[in-house]
């Protein structure tokens, strides 16, 4: 399924870009859809900014303005992303109570930005003010001499002021002589639609992740398992961990994954995914495929001296192997954004690695490779029968699986 991000950027006071806002939408029509409550919009923003398109595709390096509801905020969403990455937007429907303030003034303390949106000349809220560190003025809903008194009333050593709906030069010189930092309007470009394609998360894995979360002590190694048989759940835990902790991080299997992100971390995640409501299936062939390789992989790993310490990781390697099919993207590029270990990353991309010979024998077998097949089991030192009981494992494995996902009748360990 293809899904939608459209970004409009915001010029610093040499009309170079400084930023991206990113908004949602929901067709290739490029229109906002008023059906969805703002936290929704914002979460399936974020889900399809991340893990379906791509920051580093959306924003070049650059900041993204994203906007945020109250509700968004007190679960502390943006948390999870860095806060070099994202401005924190704060929408003119807004109402602060003290949980908020404190939420934000944490934000702050942690090195984010803090933008008030639409700003008008009768804004209520001074608490929120005195945390901005960036006011977009609507240039559409104030007069010039309202946009005026906001300047002289709520300029500081600090705050920056951005001119929003700047829809001629006029407007636009208009603002520059008021000192404004930032301009963005259609005078300077119409918001861009950028399409990604969406891996969609099944309603069963989500159902047993909130079952072993809501346990007085949740057990990371079940919620490993639940996790592990689903690729899509497993890519957009990948780019979670990616995208808070940087690619410094080599990650070796879900658990792996999930002791570095922490239950709290854990559960912000699963909120977010929750609230965009993205379960509507996903390419079941390529998923069983996916799981195949993924239990396959494990299978020799543990029958072959020297991998078999490394088990997990390479059940990883083959779990993620197909996620540039789901994404119909090229397997470099997205291979690149996960933190993954330089073993994965050179057996899928480069063909080399220790890993590599496991990640022959899987493309040998799907390709009815017979005497590529013979030759590899040498190189493992295993007897070729005994390979050959292994696939046949890990096909009747993958088979159980499946029909197990589909009649949910199975009972988690």
């Amino acid at each position: 399924m293809d899904v939608f991000v459209a970004r409009q950027p915001i010029l610093d006071e040499n009309e170079n870009i400084f930023a991206y806002e990113l908004l949602y939408r929901d067709s290739p029509n490029n229109f906002f859809n008023t059906d969805y409550t703002d936290d929704k919009v914002t979460s399936i923003l974020l889900t399809n900014s991340y893990f379906n398109i791509g920051m580093e595709q959306l924003i070049e390096g650059k900041k993204a303005f994203i906007n945020f509801d109250e509700i968004l905020i007190k679960k502390e969403i943006p948390l999870m992303f860095p806060p070099e990455s994202i401005v924190v937007e704060i929408l003119e429907t807004v109402v602060p109570d003290r949980d908020l303030i404190r939420k934000l003034r944490a934000l702050k303390a942690k090195g984010y930005t803090i933008a008030l949106d639409d700003f008008t000349v009768g804004y209520d809220f001074q608490t929120l003010i005195d945390l901005a560190d960036i006011i977009k003025v609507d240039f559409m809903l104030n007069t010039k001499e309202d946009i005026i008194n906001i300047i002289l009333k709520h300029r500081n050593h600090t705050r920056k002021f951005l001119a929003e709906k700047v829809e001629d030069r006029e407007t636009y010189l208009f603002a520059k002589d008021l000192g404004f930092s930032y301009y963005q309007g259609y005078f300077f470009s119409k918001p861009k639609l950028i399409k990604g394609r969406e891996i969609s998360i099944g309603e069963l894995a989500y159902f047993d992740i909130f079952k072993e979360m809501d346990k007085p002590e949740p057990e990371i190694p079940k919620i490993s398992k639940i996790i592990e048989r689903d690729i899509a759940l497993t890519y957009k835990l990948l780019k979670l961990v990616n995208s808070k902790f940087g690619l410094a991080n080599e990650v070796t299997s879900i658990k792996h994954a999930l002791a570095i992100l922490g239950l709290a971390g854990i559960q912000k995640w699963l909120t977010l995914l929750m609230v965009s409501d993205i379960s509507k299936g996903q390419n079941a062939d390529i998923a069983k495929m996916a799981m195949f390789r993924s239990r396959f992989a494990e299978l020799v790993a543990k029958n072959t001296d020297g991998l078999r310490l490394k088990a997990d990781e390479v059940s990883l390697m083959g779990l993620v192997s197909l996620v540039d099919v789901l994404l119909n993207r090229p397997l470099d590029g997205v291979i690149k954004e996960l933190p993954l270990s330089k073993d994965i990353k050179n057996a899928l991309l480069n063909q080399s690695g220790p890993f590599n010979v496991i990640y022959k024998v899987i493309k040998a077998y799907e390709q009815g490779l017979w005497k590529e097949i013979y030759e590899i089991a040498e190189e493992l030192k295993l007897d070729v029968l005994k390979l050959q009981n292994l696939y046949i494992s890990a096909v009747t494995w993958t088979d159980e699986l499946f029909v197990y996902i589909e009649n949910k009748e199975y009972e988690q360990a």
